[in-house]
């Protein structure tokens, strides 16, 4: 049998996977908390340590695939364009293969997630595949008869550094008003602390918006799909694409595939929506499955 390691960087969560000579055929599978709050250095051991647990559990040397929130510079293969910040400027698959002995291929972690759904998920049957992940941050890939396009420069489909509001929040990347800053899960858990004064998850905003009818709660999403609504209109104008596959956490709120939906078909330049906008099949985070695929080198990046 051959072997195969996959791994999906996020934000909040770290997941992994050992697969067998299918890409889905999972042999075992493990979730854990991202210590980026620690440092490049604790992340790296995170990782390495992980990965030399999984090869320890292989007869014969797998192949290695990581997707991370970001991207790598062709030349230096540092990390750029990472909301994990520590990331930021490091050579990630030097240290790893260096600790590890072992080769390592990373990919876009979005790009990961379309090729994912567009091989085996909601994409499957859909030659213009958009993916988007709406999770810590909010990234994008696109998937094009199966094949993923990263574009001139390697940053095709990043979605989320579009500027939804010139005069806008602070972001991250250095510039204002990003869509990341208002769609993600941080983004909705940020709006409500605005709003209210008080922190709280994304998913319990959700819960006191329909349990408590809590007003802050309501104004709050109301918000955010009003955001949603806005920049998916902007990509299905932009792209066109056969359909939109959403990811991440937030892919898990019932309301973005009702009132979400509604909110893009108000905003449409051609006010015809026929563009299907739909949760994943593989799981929030199936993208773990395009970095398997990465790993394997199958060319199905560009």
């Amino acid at each position: 049998m051959k072997y195969s390691i996959g791994v999906d960087l996020g934000g909040t969560k770290t997941e992994i996977v050992l697969c067998g000579d299918n890409p889905l055929e999972t042999i075992e599978r493990l979730r854990v908390p991202t210590l980026q709050k620690n440092g490049y250095p604790a992340l790296v051991k995170q990782l390495s340590e992980l990965i030399l647990s999984y090869i320890g559990k292989c007869s014969s040397l797998p192949s290695i695939g990581i997707g991370i929130p970001g991207s790598l510079e062709s030349d230096k293969g540092l990390v750029r364009n990472s909301n994990i910040q520590c990331l930021i400027k490091k050579p990630l698959k030097a240290d790893l293969e260096k600790i590890i002995n072992h080769s390592v291929r990373l990919e876009n972690d979005a790009n990961c997630f379309a090729l994912s759904e567009a091989r085996f998920g909601a994409g499957k049957a859909h030659g213009v595949v958009m993916g988007i992940i709406m999770g810590t941050g909010l990234g994008g890939g696109l998937v094009i008869s199966g094949k993923v396009l990263g574009g001139h420069q390697g940053i095709a489909g990043e979605w989320g550094h579009s500027t939804i509001d010139l005069n806008g929040l602070d972001c991250w990347c250095g510039r204002k008003g990003c869509l990341e800053q208002y769609l993600s899960g941080t983004g909705l858990e940020n709006l409500y602390f605005r709003k209210s004064g008080v922190k709280k998850s994304a998913q319990d905003i959700c819960r006191d918006s329909m349990e408590k009818k809590e007003a802050a709660a309501r104004e709050t999403l109301d918000e955010f799909l009003s955001y949603f609504g806005e920049g998916i209109a902007n990509l299905i104008v932009c792209i066109d694409p056969d359909i939109v596959v959403l990811g991440g956490g937030l892919s898990n709120l019932p309301l973005l595939y009702d009132e979400g939906v509604a909110q893009v078909r108000k905003r449409l330049f051609n006010r015809e929506l026929s563009t299907p906008i739909v949760q994943n099949l593989l799981g929030d985070s199936s993208g773990i499955f395009g970095a398997v695929i990465a790993g394997m080198n199958q060319g199905d990046f560009s």
